[in-house]
């Protein structure tokens, strides 16, 4: 049985190239705390861009798909601080593909830096948009995903030199 602390440790150990997708994130003055520290929040701002990032490229249409992702957990487990600088970068990885729900392994990686500042987790559920009922992911996204865990597979891993979001604009009417 893996104790809590050896997970910690072996977290601490990983590497950029055991991401299937590294995404930079451009950092802000407001994302710093007055110790010079990033912070806690801007963790999870980070993991969610990474992973739109990687969404992003299935090309779901948040707007108007009848079946969209929607966020159900995530954690987070620091283990350095971040310093100030111009950007982070952030691994992505699938780590469990299910019928209706994606669990992704994150990390924020100092740009001068091997090993991650911080893990975690972030687990979408794909749910009917008019019942919000759980829903099968779509297969454009699960073909997207499995490829990814495919590359990973072949350890292959790609940078994303910067994020690419989900449409933020209102739909309108076709």
């Amino acid at each position: 049985m893996v104790t809590e602390i050896q997970q910690v440790g072996e977290l601490a150990q990983e590497t950029r190239e055991q991401y299937a997708l590294v995404v930079r994130i451009n950092t802000r003055w407001c994302d710093y705390d007055m110790l010079g520290h990033l912070n806690n929040v801007e963790y999870y701002r980070y993991f969610e861009t990474a992973v739109l990032t990687l969404l992003h490229e299935t090309d779901l249409d948040w707007q108007r798909d009848s079946v969209i992702p929607f966020a159900a957990e995530n954690g987070c487990r620091f283990l350095r601080p971040v310093a100030v600088s111009g950007h982070v970068e952030v691994g992505v990885r699938i780590s469990k593909l299910g019928n209706s729900s994606v669990r992704y392994e994150v990390a924020v990686f100092m740009p001068a830096q091997d090993l991650p500042s911080a893990c975690g987790f972030f687990v979408h559920v794909f749910v009917n948009r008019a019942s919000g009922q759980p829903a099968t992911i779509p297969v454009s996204v699960r073909t997207h995903f499995a490829a990814q865990c495919d590359a990973l597979t072949r350890g292959e891993s790609r940078i994303v030199a910067h994020a690419q979001l989900l449409p933020t604009t209102l739909a309108t009417g076709d």
